[in-house]
């Protein structure tokens, strides 16, 4: 996951998201900081961040602009895999008037954006548009600013942000959420593996995905972050409120070898959740929080069979954002064999469209805005096959 740490200051005291609001202001500043990235052919993820602003108002929908508050304007790119291991880099620092700010604005600009692979050739990047976007992220609860300070944490989830498109590039669907860093804990572990002698041995470029635990291990269907194992199996997600988790290792090269634990995550707490990787039989899968459906191994040399499209997926089947936060999602088509299909038309419909407004739909992917309280269905629809989500604004 890639981070970017907004911190309003004293040093001498750090706010929960419930604390009041004592007026006058705080120093703001804004630092980058990672985890590893889980694409290990990757070496640059370059994005371009233009400016960040905050809103005490949930309305984002820019009738009233004089209600944002910018907190810095970096005006230039970051490689978020340079700030690995807590490293943070500075993006620039602001007074920010104390208040409870209930939205987080990121303008990033795609056209001085890119992913770069191993090599140094560029990767196909699917952008929504070509320049400035604006990308909302998720505030679950109001973060506090007061005349002593807070510390809020932007979490830029890249793992779930770039997903592969079939055909060695990636679609950009941005996943990001914003909290008070005092309300938080983490969880961390190693993930390893049996060897053929029976050892068990560090299991390296896991992909791990923490998820609110609604209901069984295997049932889980909420993720909330990601992370990746190290060269000695070691991971962790961090700044995650309190509350149970489900964690899920998943061996991109063979999605069927897994490995799934729980935990219970406190403020200020650092929770330990070994893994260790197996085949699943059950044919259930570990993480739960992924898009479903078969895997690529079947896509002839084209990358595109010529059959019809008979079945679609889309990830996440199931969201819950809130007014004024971005989501987005993505379909994947297949056909009758359960390969995977690229290059196929696909229409989005929302069914209640004032409960969620599309704000951006290219390709087979599409960006919403939760506009009202309320539940309605996605649908993606490519050669008369429908297949439909829920998307739930609080």
């Amino acid at each position: 996951m890639k981070r970017l740490f907004l911190a309003a200051i004293s040093l001498a005291a750090i706010a929960c998201s419930d604390a009041a609001t004592t007026g006058g202001s705080g120093r703001t500043r804004v630092y980058l900081t990672d985890s590893p990235f889980p694409f290990g052919t990757i070496t640059q993820v370059n994005v371009y961040i233009a400016r960040i602003e905050a809103s005490a108002s949930t309305d984002t929908s820019g009738v009233n602009p004089a209600s944002w508050v910018t907190i810095a304007t970096p005006e230039r790119t970051f490689n978020l895999l340079d700030f690995q291991g807590g490293a943070a880099a500075l993006l620039g620092e602001a007074d920010l008037p104390a208040d409870q700010y209930a939205a987080v604005r990121v303008v990033i600009n795609t056209a001085r954006s890119s992913v770069v692979r191993i090599g140094g050739s560029p990767a196909t990047v699917h952008w929504p548009i070509s320049g400035d976007l604006s990308l909302y992220a998720l505030v679950e609860q109001p973060l506090a600013v007061t005349g002593a300070g807070a510390q809020i944490v932007l979490d830029f989830d890249v793992g779930r942000t770039f997903l592969d498109d079939g055909a060695g590039g990636f679609y950009f669907s941005p996943v990001i959420r914003a909290v008070n860093e005092a309300a938080t804990g983490s969880i961390t572990g190693t993930v390893t593996t049996t060897s053929i002698e029976g050892d068990t041995i560090p299991f390296v470029n896991a992909a791990v995905t923490v998820s609110r635990q609604v209901g069984t291990l295997l049932s889980t269907n909420v993720p909330l972050g990601t992370g990746h194992s190290d060269a000695q199996g070691h991971y962790t997600v961090a700044y995650l409120p309190a509350g149970s988790y489900v964690v899920a290792g998943v061996d991109p090269a063979f999605p069927q070898r897994v490995g799934v634990g729980s935990g219970v995550v406190t403020i200020g707490g650092q929770t330990h959740v070994d893994l260790l990787m197996r085949i699943d039989t059950t044919g259930t899968g570990g993480g739960g929080g992924g898009g479903g459906g078969s895997d690529s191994t079947g896509v002839d040399s084209t990358g595109t069979p010529a059959d019809p499209v008979a079945s679609i997926t889309i990830s996440p089947l199931t969201q819950t954002i809130s007014v004024g936060d971005s989501a987005g999602a993505i379909a994947m088509t297949y056909n009758a064999q359960n390969q995977m299909l690229t290059g196929r038309t696909v229409t989005w419909t929302v069914g209640d469209s004032t409960t969620v407004r599309v704000t951006q739909a290219a390709y087979n992917w599409i960006l919403l805005r939760g506009a009202h309280s309320g539940t309605t269905s996605l649908t993606a629809s490519s050669e008369g096959v429908r297949k439909s989500a829920t998307v739930t604004v609080r």
